[in-house]
Parts: structure tokens; sequence; C-alpha cells
């Protein structure tokens, strides 16, 4: 508890005093300072004080995924109203594709984010790295579980790509350009996967990474969202504990 209070502290200072930045030294409207600042540092701040507490923790999995599906719904519809009021759909990247084009975006993102998770997983088990217990714990088991971490994977897929994709990136490099504003929400992304231990969070940053680089190069965020889905559909339902290293592997 007094590890998690201290973060909790730190970020809550952090991030007023990032706001404070956005708010008087950019050209930010404030529904946009608030919002960045709330994706950029609150929310990591928020998954990184938890990770003490999740470490002594059994960790009930429904209430777990609901409370999941619940804060990324949030994150995405607030994403959604503050990022479209002038722009539109567009503004976010929700642009239609070419069919041919959109599946070849989509299989191949979810492709090479696949390789990214087997290379890992070799990587784990040639250095005898243990996967983080808390990611083992958060695999369903049962026919309700498995359900609810499908709505799960769909949240996931549909509201990180929306706020770190779709809206920090084009908001972020009217401040910074382009090149270091993905490198920051890349960053992030993978810092807010924390409970997944250090090789998870250089795993998903590298992940973020891809899917970052092919919202990009498509112009189009829709590719990302449905293989950001299909990865963590395919990952939690369908190969699992295959994925995971055990201690001393």
């Amino acid at each position: 508890m007094t590890r998690a209070r201290a973060i909790a502290i730190a970020g809550a200072i952090l991030f007023w005093a990032t706001l404070g930045v956005a708010v008087g030294m950019t050209d930010l409207a404030l529904a946009d300072a608030v919002l960045l600042t709330v994706l950029l540092v609150a929310v990591p701040a928020m998954s990184t004080a938890q990770l003490p507490l999740l470490a002594s923790a059994r960790i009930q999995r429904l209430p777990a995924y609901w409370s999941s599906i619940t804060t990324l719904w949030l994150m995405g519809t607030a994403c959604w109203f503050v990022g479209t009021r002038d722009g539109g759909a567009a503004a976010l990247g929700l642009v239609a594709l070419p069919l041919p084009t959109f599946v070849g975006w989509t299989v191949g993102l979810t492709v090479a984010a696949l390789a990214i998770i087997f290379a890992f997983r070799a990587v784990s088990g040639w250095f005898g790295i243990a996967d983080s217990p808390v990611l083992r714990q958060l695999l369903p088991s049962t026919p309700r579980e498995r359900s609810a971490f499908a709505v799960l994977s769909v949240a996931a897929g549909t509201g990180e790509e929306l706020a770190y994709r779709g809206y920090v990136i084009p908001v972020l490099a009217t401040l910074t350009g382009v090149g270091p504003a993905a490198i920051v929400s890349t960053v992030v992304f993978g810092i807010m996967h924390g409970y997944q231990g250090m090789m998870g969070i250089i795993r998903t940053g590298l992940m973020g990474a891809v899917l970052a680089w092919g919202f990009l190069a498509s112009g189009s965020l829709w590719p990302a969202i449905l293989a950001h889905t299909a990865i963590d559909l395919l990952a939690g339902l369908v190969l699992g504990d295959r994925l995971l290293t055990d201690p001393g592997e």
C-alpha cells in the first residue's frame, strides 16, 4: 500500500504539472489538453500504482475483466467525442480503405504482432525468464470467463487504438511532430501493460509500435483495431498457456 500510494501521489503531481504546461504553454484546446494529459500521465500512473497491489493479490478474473472493459469503453468514448468534434471520424483515422488493402494491412499487422509474441516466448525460454504470474492468473478458464474475455478483447482493440493511435498521435503530433508522437504513445502503451512484467512491457511496446506504423502507413485506424482485437482473442482464447514461460523453463 505504501508503494502504491507513493506512485499515485507522484502521478497526481506529474498530472497537474503536465496539464499546467499543456494549458499554459501550448495552443491545445482545453478538452485536448485535459484528455491528452489523462491518457499520457494519469492512466499509466494509475496502472503502475496497481502493480504493488497485484503482486500479492489473487485476482478475480470476471470482476477484473468487466472493470477493464468499462475503463476501456469510457476511454474510447472520451476520445471519440473529443477527437471527432472538428474533423469527424476521419480525425481519428476512421477512414475506409479498399477491401483488398484493408485485408492486407489487417492480416499483415496481426501476423507481425504474433511474430513478436512468439519471438519473446522463445527468448524468454532461452534465458529462463518467467512471465508475470499476474498474466497467467488473468487467462480465462471457464466458458463464462472466455465470453467476458472476448468482450474485453473487442474493448481493448477499440478503446486502446482510438486512444493511443487514433487520438494521441495526431494531437501530440501538432506539438512534437509525427515521429516523436508515435514514440511517446508507444512507450506509454507499453507502460500501461506493466502487469505483464518487464518483458511484457517491451513486448507490448513493440507491438504498439507495429500498430502505430500500420496506422500511419495505411492512413486508416481500422486495420490496427481489427488486428489488435484478433491478437487479444488469439492470445487469450486460442494460444493461452502456450505463449507463457514457466519459471526455470
